[in-house]
């Protein structure tokens, strides 16, 4: 499916509980921001819409001007704590609306080195509203992720932080090359991407 036809979703709310003190999301990794890398990927691309789904201004300045310039709706999850599938709920209920959007590619923007040629074999492979592509590492599926518009009213019956994982398991699957799929999630995890 062409990007035209797809809203890209950046999710950018979690609360980096397992990095410490500082923002994961802030954190310097090749010399800019770990968000920055995915948020400019995928504003390069010709998505109808830009989504990010973000912590509250308060807590995030930074990436909210970042995706600001570059373009992005942003769409503020007020409650982090819920997990990944508040996020998700969010975003689509502002992709509802707009009938000419065929369906959502999931992006993490703590996973800062999967190229644009991803993302596009990802949207290459859905066919129409019914399609889930997920990616895969060869173990699990996980975003990016495409998934149809048919499949929104299950994912706005989404709770915890699993997101969208059961869907995924029974979509197609794209095997990414290694170590693209990798997040950052510690500070060690940081220091191995580097």
């Amino acid at each position: 499916m062409r990007t035209e036809r797809i809203a890209a979703v950046l999710l950018a709310a979690g609360t980096s509980s397992r990095f410490g003190e500082d923002d994961k999301l802030m954190a310097e990794l090749r010399g800019k921001p770990v968000a920055a890398h995915v948020l400019e990927t995928i504003a390069s691309m010709a998505f109808a819409e830009l989504i990010a789904v973000t912590r509250p201004i308060d807590y995030a300045p930074v990436i909210h001007r970042k995706l600001d310039r570059r373009g992005y709706s942003i769409i503020v999850n007020d409650r982090p704590e819920d997990g990944m599938s508040g996020s998700i709920v969010r975003a689509v209920r502002h992709v509802m609306p707009n009938q000419k959007i065929r369906g959502i590619l999931i992006c993490l923007a703590d996973m800062p080195d999967v190229p644009q040629t991803h993302y596009n074999h990802i949207c290459m492979a859905a066919e129409d509203i019914r399609s889930v592509v997920a990616s895969t590492d060869g173990f699990s599926s996980s975003p990016p992720a495409f998934i149809g518009r048919k499949h929104f009213p299950e994912l706005l019956a989404l709770r915890g932080d699993q997101g969208a994982r059961a869907l995924l398991s029974h979509g197609m699957q794209i095997e990414a090359p290694g170590g693209i799929l990798r997040d950052i999630d510690t500070p060690e995890d940081l220091a191995a991407t580097s």
